[in-house]
């Protein structure tokens, strides 16, 4: 909430008067207001940041001309160019790390700057744009950024989550997700008489994952799905397990499922239907929405290149708070912002890829005024 009030100030002295704020739920919203005949685009990002590290008393320390070298965050943290490679795009920059004791918060706090400077440079000139919606959200690290939206207030015909990394990344496609909840219920015994009677939940545990195909966060990379023991408990009378299925293509990602049903099925008629299986899915890949859009997609892309940046086309390993948005009726890609090693006392951003990144967001909303294309070309 201090922060949210903090962008409502902002935002005031910006001369813009479309503002509301939901204090309940903690949403920020505001429209810069432009030609009504132009699309209305929408920037999103959120104010939490990660419990991975911690958030509090952070000391961002300034690294002005950046040497390529590995960097003293403290007498026993260096941030590690051997380990972070992509230090060395840096080099003449000036770079912005924490003090090795906390996280940055460049996620998202450097989206939130970056579409604050976005809004003061079209509040400030008189070049021709549309609306300019944005919604500054809570609780997007714990998966619930979109879950008190309202669509009445935030409206765009697009929009853009400015939530990822590396400057210029355009990222339109994510895993569809499921969650498994497996329950064994066991039949104890004392071990010495056990012969046909014990039923080892734990066990069984143990099978379930041997029979799943060896496919895992740990030897899987871009389009490969997988399948993710995230929790198991328990001992001979019950166990529990949890898994995470992921994939980018619908086809397969009901296959995994069906895989996980049919050993199921096939553990039940061995030991006498002890295991309770619940599949949920959690989220949907947004390119089946946003594939509609085709000049969205073009239009981006010809907008970060208008920078003089490359687009970096990335598939989202993952979820993103783009992806309900999108399904909400609002196709909603997301936009890197310039940070690094998110979620670690080692993250870091540079003051020009901020700037950059800005510059981006300006050019998508001149692109889309340009274009006049209220419809953006649906198929």
């Amino acid at each position: 909430h201090t922060l949210a009030r903090i962008l409502i100030e902002e935002l005031t002295e910006l001369n813009i008067t479309d503002i509301t704020y939901d204090e309940q739920n903690c949403y920020v919203y505001a429209t810069l207001k432009g030609n009504p005949s132009l699309p209305k685009i929408g920037f999103l990002a959120h104010m939490d940041t990660s419990e991975d590290a911690k958030g509090s008393n952070i000391n961002p320390t300034f690294h002005h001309n950046y040497d390529g070298q590995d960097v003293s965050l403290n007498d026993k943290v260096t941030l590690s160019v051997s380990q972070y490679p992509d230090l060395k795009n840096h080099i003449g920059k000036t770079l912005i790390t924490t003090d090795g004791t906390t996280l940055l918060g460049a996620d998202d706090k450097a989206g939130i700057a970056e579409i604050m400077s976005l809004l003061e440079y079209f509040s400030t000139t008189k070049e021709e744009h549309g609306d300019i919606q944005v919604c500054f959200t809570p609780d997007e690290e714990v998966g619930l950024g979109t879950e008190n939206i309202n669509y009445q207030i935030f409206n765009p015909d697009i929009a853009y989550t400015v939530d990822g990394s590396k400057v210029g990344e355009f990222a339109y496609e994510n895993f569809n997700a499921a969650t498994a909840t497996i329950k064994i219920t066991g039949t104890p015994s004392h071990c010495g008489t056990a012969k046909g009677v014990m039923i080892n939940a734990g066990r069984i545990a143990t099978i379930i994952n041997s029979l799943l195909p060896e496919e895992i966060p740990e030897t899987t990379e871009l389009y490969e799905g997988f399948f993710h023991l995230d929790s198991i408990t328990g001992d001979v009378s019950s166990s529990t397990m949890k898994y995470l299925i992921r994939d980018f293509d619908i086809t397969n990602f009901q296959k995994r499922k069906q895989i996980l049903e049919d050993i199921i099925s096939k553990l039940n008629q061995k030991y006498n239907n002890c295991i309770e299986l619940t599949i949920k899915d959690t989220y949907r890949n947004m390119l089946e929405i946003i594939n509609q859009y085709p000049s969205l997609i073009d239009q981006t892309k010809q907008a970060i290149s208008e920078t003089g940046i490359t687009p970096f086309i990335k598939a989202i390993r993952g979820g993103t708070d783009g992806t309900d948005i999108s399904f909400n009726g609002i196709p909603c890609p997301n936009l890197g912002t310039g940070g690094h090693n998110f979620h670690s006392v080692y993250e870091y951003i540079c003051v020009e890829d901020i700037e950059k990144t800005t510059e981006i967001l300006i050019s998508i909303v001149r692109k889309f005024a340009k274009t006049k294309d209220q419809n953006l070309t649906l198929k």
